[in-house]
């Protein structure tokens, strides 16, 4: 009779290399042994995959995998580790000689997206090569936000923006927006629909009077989908000045001065890079300043230009355990913006 052992049940585990960022820890289905000679599968090779293409979040993939004894004895599967905690394995434990078993690997994705693999390695007593069986496809979201569940905008300072983000329902079951909250002084939200319980298009339209910053914000959409009735939509804007640096912010993030003294050349590597650039036209650097002594900086080119190249690293010589805290004031030839003040973080230890 097929036994059969969910994953999540199993109580020993062994990790295997992970082949997508999404699968979870290995588990193992234990069973008890036989021999492994003249194993064939599909095809005629050992190892085997399947690609199961497209399918939507929530969907059960189900597949068999063929396996034909052609040695002289039976073929005993010992145990088979599976790749992700949403897998489950069925099969037979004993091939007779000259027979053809299946094992038979079900998969959950409820918590899946995007391009997926996975592996159930079969382990036969007494020992031999291990067989190796494949799952690979593309696991489509219920709900899809295109391009990105998520909003990007950047623009200058007295600039308006609009960004789109189209909402798929992927299910048979119409999905009902039933309300959009978020917006205010920095950015509008808008909803329309595209095609009732199906598609519909969120619009957020940034004012060109945000003053100049970096503003991380959300939309949050209420659904009468039964697992995902709050939905939340980042909104990520930045207003830049017309003469502003990229990135805002100098972090080196923690530095161990212990690794420093045993490889000198790792000060290279934390040397980081900031662009100071004009919307329109060219500007000078008048001068470059630190309240921080432990820095060394560099600008490139000299004279005047419509973008600049600053390098900032640390001195060893004054590195000394502690927080980096202070900034770089970057003064300019332009009198609308005579000066591009830039933090500096990090930590010492």
């Amino acid at each position: 009779m097929p036994v059969l052992l969910p994953a999540r049940e199993a109580r020993t585990g062994v990790q295997m290399p992970r082949r997508e960022a999404s699968l979870a820890a290995f588990v193992v289905v234990c069973l008890a042994g036989g021999s492994a000679s003249g194993l064939s599968g599909q095809g005629g090779s050992r190892d085997q995959s399947h690609d199961f293409g497209t399918v939507t979040q929530a969907e059960k993939v189900v597949h068999a995998f063929t396996l034909r004894n052609d040695g002289a004895a039976p073929l005993t599967i010992e145990r088979v580790e599976l790749s992700d905690a949403g897998m489950t394995a069925r099969f037979e434990r004993v091939i007779p000689s000259g027979a053809a078993g299946q094992i038979r690997i079900e998969w959950l994705t409820g918590q899946l997206a995007g391009k997926v693999e996975a592996e159930a390695v079969v382990h036969f007593t007494p020992p031999a090569r291990p067989l190796t069986l494949g799952l690979m496809g593309v696991v489509r979201p219920s709900i899809e936000f295109l391009p990105y569940p998520a909003v990007f905008v950047s623009v200058f300072t007295g600039q308006t923006a609009e960004r789109h983000v189209r909402i798929v329902n992927h299910e048979p079951r119409p999905l009902a927006i039933t309300r959009l909250e978020g917006g205010g002084r920095v950015f509008a939200a808008a909803l329309d629909t595209v095609e009732a319980g199906k598609v519909y298009d969120l619009r957020v339209q940034v004012p060109a009077g945000v003053p100049p910053g970096r503003y991380q914000e959300a939309v949050y959409i209420d659904t009468d989908h039964p697992r995902r009735p709050r939905i939340p939509i980042a909104v990520h804007v930045l207003v830049k000045r017309d003469v502003y640096a990229n990135p805002e912010v100098v972090d080196f993030g923690m530095v161990s001065l212990d690794e420093l003294a045993q490889a000198p050349s790792l000060l290279e590597l934390l040397t980081q890079t900031v662009l100071i650039k004009k919307r329109e036209g060219v500007f000078g650097i008048k001068a470059v300043a630190s309240d921080l002594g432990l820095l060394r900086i560099r600008r490139s080119p000299d004279g005047r230009s419509a973008a600049f190249r600053i390098d900032v690293g640390l001195d060893r010589q004054r590195l000394r355990p502690g927080p980096i805290t202070g900034s770089i004031r970057v003064a300019t030839d332009d009198d609308a913006f005579p000066e591009v003040v830039i933090p500096v973080r990090g930590e010492l230890r």
